[in-house]
């Protein structure tokens, strides 16, 4: 099985340039996958694999407490990597072909009402240079629903204040073109024309400079997850914001917001970079769920 899940490691990684945080889930269901196979039977390989060895070792792992959520992930991940198996002629039939991944409920996703973003994007301090960087950093989460990996990894060149839109690159490096604000594009030319340059200065005086990341630090380097968060936490606290804050719950406020402005579908689809719409289609259930809130504190008869 190694061999083969090392040639499909390879496929998933070269061909078809998925994150490498979705390889390593991936290669590590097929190796819990292996290690039970090969359980007190030595090696074993992927033409001795049948639908009842698979379904023993999903109901194992079920037995020990996983989520169906994460067992729907492996059910996922097998089924990927036996269906390039029979793709690649490594095996005749394959064994999963009639595998069902489990149903789940879907977690409906946390979302900021529009007053509490407003006093979210307030928060940083306007007369320093990181409270100019991290307020055009909450503009691009909350204005074109940024991943925070995407903001951060924006460089220089990816940005277009002119024609209005940013050039992001999301999961397995597929870059879209997404709209941004008119406040987005105002934050965003201040803190390029008034910040970021006292930033870089602060760098020079230490021998090290960062040309091309849009976003900065005064250490030489550009802006990380972890220092983000921690200034995003102390925002919320400035915003006495009563729910935790995180930049994938700006996402959802952009994508529910729109939604809830009568955007269609498809469009928020693109602009979040989502591969298939059934993922997108949960902000309708987070209007619909609202909405039933809203009829049955108001309508007399609810």
């Amino acid at each position: 099985m190694d061999n083969a899940i090392d040639a499909f490691i390879f496929h998933l990684r070269v061909q078809r340039g998925l994150s490498d945080n979705t390889i390593a889930a991936y290669s590590r269901t097929l190796s819990r996958l292996t290690a039970f196979l090969e359980k007190g039977k030595g090696r074993v390989s992927p033409t001795d694999v049948d639908r009842e060895a698979i379904e023993r070792f999903l109901k194992a792992v079920l037995d020990r407490g996983l989520s169906l959520r994460s067992l729907a992930a492996m059910v996922v991940a097998i089924r990927q990597f036996f269906r390039w198996a029979r793709e690649t002629e490594a095996i005749g039939k394959d064994p999963t072909e009639e595998l069902e991944i489990p149903r789940f409920t879907r977690r409906l996703p946390g979302v900021l009402s529009e007053s509490e973003v407003d006093a979210l994007l307030k928060a940083p301090p306007a007369h320093t240079p990181v409270g100019l960087r991290d307020r055009a950093i909450l503009e691009l989460l909350y204005g074109s629903g940024l991943r925070i990996s995407e903001a951060l990894g924006l460089e220089m060149r990816d940005v277009n204040l002119v024609q209005g839109f940013v050039l992001a690159r999301g999961k397995g490096d597929k870059e879209r073109v997404v709209p941004v604000s008119e406040p987005c594009i105002e934050a965003v030319r201040l803190y390029l024309e008034e910040a970021r340059p006292a930033l870089l200065a602060k760098q020079r005086s230490r021998g090290k400079v960062t040309r091309d990341s849009l976003f900065v630090t005064a250490r030489g380097s550009g802006l990380t997850r972890q220092g983000f968060y921690r200034n995003l936490r102390n925002y919320g606290i400035t915003a006495n914001l009563a729910r935790r804050v995180s930049p994938h719950k700006l996402r959802h406020s952009f994508a529910t917001h729109l939604v809830d402005h009568g955007a269609d579908l498809r469009s928020v689809q693109e602009m979040l970079g989502h591969a298939d719409i059934s993922t997108t289609e949960i902000y309708t259930h987070v209007t619909s769920k609202r909405l039933r809130k809203v009829y049955e504190k108001a309508h007399p008869r609810a």
